[in-house]
């Protein structure tokens, strides 16, 4: 009796070629991932400050056909990435990618040590150069010391004011910069007790950061951008520093109320 092959195809599950009955070819394997090499990675700066100079993250890749590779900012201390970066890089070009800081959630990124690693679809992670990264930068560029009691938070004033900030001698026109770079709120010239003086929002916080007896009348205005590290003036003796000498007279104010500055100063001058 004969047996239509329609049915044969339904009732065996190999397949009936010509006659007979062959077993199913096997799959073919899946192609090997083509083999890369990232050449030049660098990073710059290797010391790096949010809302600063971003940080470029710069390779080449070597393969025989343009890839897509992962690129990850990854956390010295926890081993983990923080921030993740994915697309096709070209064969034989200098690749940039810019890193503002933030996470992938959009926080500030804590501060320590970082490295960039690449992986593609061999899965194999090619590690990149490093760096260290930080919230903030101390504000004075030249040698410096605390004033003393005199200069602390909280010390009181004349007319029964207390002391709204912190002091730090140094000599007349070291430069100062931005610790932490955000918008200008205010800049001008008090003849009372600040002197010539600018007051910064910090980016991505609710704090701001004033900084007074400035040697020089500042041309920054209200509105402007500055960058953390950014140059903003020079260490002077205005206001009523006069009777003093040249210092920085450094306050921080939290949701409109100033909090002593000093631990956070000296952390900074820690990795500034």
């Amino acid at each position: 009796m004969l047996i239509a092959l329609g049915a044969v195809a339904a009732i065996l599950p190999a397949a009936v070629v010509a006659g007979a009955i062959t077993d199913p070819a096997p799959p073919a394997a899946p192609p090997a991932p083509p083999e890369f090499r990232i050449l030049n990675p660098n990073v710059t700066p290797r010391r790096a400050y949010f809302a600063g100079r971003e940080v470029e993250i710069t390779f080449a890749l070597a393969a025989p056909e343009p890839l897509v590779l992962q690129v990850d900012i990854v956390r010295n201390k926890t081993d983990k990435p923080v921030r993740r970066l994915t697309g096709v890089a070209d064969v034989d070009e200098t690749h940039l990618l810019a890193w503002d800081g933030l996470t992938g959630g959009g926080e500030v990124a804590p501060n320590g040590g970082y490295r960039f690693r690449i992986s593609g679809p061999d899965g194999r992670v090619r590690r990149g150069a490093a760096l260290k990264w930080h919230s903030h930068a101390y504000p004075i560029r030249g040698r410096h010391a605390d004033r003393g009691a005199a200069g602390a938070f909280g010390v009181g004033r004349n007319g029964g004011r207390r002391h709204e900030g912190f002091d730090v001698n140094a000599a007349c026109g070291t430069p100062l910069v931005a610790a932490r770079g955000g918008r200008v709120v205010r800049a001008g010239y008090d003849p009372v007790l600040y002197g010539n003086f600018v007051i910064v929002r910090g980016e991505r916080t609710r704090r701001d950061y004033w900084y007074s007896h400035l040697l020089h009348t500042t041309r920054l205005r209200g509105g402007d951008r500055v960058r953390t590290g950014q140059r903003i003036g020079s260490v002077g003796a205005t206001g009523n520093a006069r009777t003093i000498g040249c210092h920085l007279h450094f306050e921080i104010h939290s949701r409109g109320r100033p909090i002593d500055p000093a631990p956070e100063l000296h952390r900074w001058d820690g990795w500034s």
